[in-house]
């Protein structure tokens, strides 16, 4: 008899403490609005929280990382297009240096103008970002792109890799400019017809030369060649746009998933409080009735059995 009393009071203290172990679970969840509180509680549910904070941050990741990229093709495009606004405007000169409303003193003086925007054109050329890295010069970011001897002569001391990242499946884009893919692709046509490529610096100083001497046909050649180079730079700005483009639909696509995840999220961790509430009730009803079973019990004696 004592052996049997023995394990009904270890039976009924198992019992309240299982009570009260589901009720602490329940207002814990209640108080913090999670229901795997900890991996104890639900493992199933920490584990898939954990996975999906996982995927979560590592999709925050990638868009900041997307981001920063399409910071730095912003800033190079809008140079491009600085450099585009130039190449329209040596076209100008062209025309009014190939006129012969113009005096070759007049000539002289679009040639000191000329001279301005080559100087601008390398300004533009040896730009640097926020992290002090050069926009032009390839794979080389911490090498000026761009130097000017003393005799004016202009020379590329980058590299010609381009760098590419992945922005989805099967998708890349360049990140870098490799500086003389837009600033040594003027095309020059020869007297005989036969076509190179020459440097927008090599075009505008051969343009200062053919003003100061008023030499008619290498005026009307740089024309022709300053339209070259504003195809060069649209095509680049194209490019670019397009780069951009891309990035903007993939970082979409990332607060899509992103938001699916969340919602996956909510569904596993958050407490469902209406749930919680009826389960609470009816864990306290049981603990009352426990305890009650428990008092009824403890009040007996070994007289009682005899």
């Amino acid at each position: 008899m004592r052996i049997s009393t023995n394990l009904y009071f270890t039976t009924l203290n198992q019992r309240l403490s299982d009570q009260h172990s589901k009720i602490s679970e329940l207002q814990t969840q209640l108080a913090t609005g999670k229901k795997a509180v900890t991996a104890s509680m639900d493992s199933e549910a920490a584990m898939a929280s954990l996975r999906m904070n996982s995927v979560i941050e590592d999709q925050n990741n990638y868009k900041s990382t997307l981001q920063n990229v399409d910071g730095q093709l912003r800033q190079e495009e809008s140079l491009v297009s600085a450099m585009h606004k130039i190449s329209d405007r040596i076209k100008e000169l062209s025309i009014i240096g190939a006129s012969d409303t113009y005096s070759a003193e007049d000539k002289k003086m679009i040639s000191t103008e000329v001279a301005q925007y080559k100087l601008q054109l390398l300004a533009f050329a040896n730009s640097k970002d926020e992290n002090d890295n050069f926009f032009f010069s390839g794979s080389q970011k911490s090498t000026q792109p761009y130097s000017m001897a003393a005799d004016g002569a202009v020379s590329y001391q980058g590299d010609e890799t381009a760098i590419f990242v992945d922005i989805g499946a099967n998708e890349k884009i360049q990140v870098n400019t490799i500086g003389d893919e837009v600033l040594a692709n003027v095309t020059r046509t020869a007297a005989n017809g036969s076509t190179s490529k020459i440097t927008a610096f090599t075009m505008l100083d051969d343009f200062v030369t053919a003003l100061n001497s008023n030499d008619t046909e290498n005026i009307s050649r740089a024309m022709a060649e300053a339209e070259s180079f504003s195809e060069v730079l649209l095509k680049k700005q194209v490019e670019l746009g397009m780069s951009q483009n891309s990035i903007a639909n993939r970082v979409d696509i990332i607060d899509e998933k992103t938001l699916v995840y969340k919602d996956l999220l909510s569904n596993v961790a958050d407490t469902d409080y209406s749930e919680a509430i009826t389960k609470l009730s009816a864990q306290m009803l049981a603990l009352e009735a426990a305890q009650s079973t428990f008092a009824k019990v403890s009040q007996l004696t070994l007289f009682d059995y005899i």
